[in-house]
């Protein structure tokens, strides 16, 4: 796992289609297997690039510019979301809005985050 993680962290940086990010998390989200707080990811590069990926969006989305409003990428995650969860929101907003995740994933993860974890106002 970490030569695959090191492979996805070299990589040059391009901005990725949600289509493309889908593909990744859905090998993840198949073969991740939680073990409390740990998660024990697939083998492969996608599982370990959409991982990546989705602990820059983790970071994002607990940021604030208020206590208990909205993250910098949208919606109020919880304190407790894992990343897991987050890229159990984005799969799951992925199958439902396949024209939506031809753009750029930031677009899709924006959408997934709203959706998934709405802020209650």
């Amino acid at each position: 796992m970490g030569a695959a993680l090191m492979a996805a962290l070299s990589s040059p940086a391009q901005a990725a289609t949600g289509k493309q990010l889908f593909r990744q998390c859905e090998a993840l989200e198949r073969g991740a297997v939680a073990k409390g707080d740990d998660v024990v990811l697939p083998e492969g590069r996608d599982a370990a690039e959409c991982w990546a990926y989705m602990a820059a969006v983790q970071d994002f989305a607990a940021t604030v510019e208020t206590e208990g409003g909205p993250s910098l990428i949208g919606g109020c995650l919880p304190s407790k979301t894992t990343r897991l969860d987050i890229v159990r929101a984005f799969n799951k907003y992925a199958r439902s809005h396949r024209r939506e995740i031809e753009a750029r994933a930031t677009l899709a993860i924006v959408g997934a985050i709203g959706e998934a974890f709405p802020c209650k106002n």
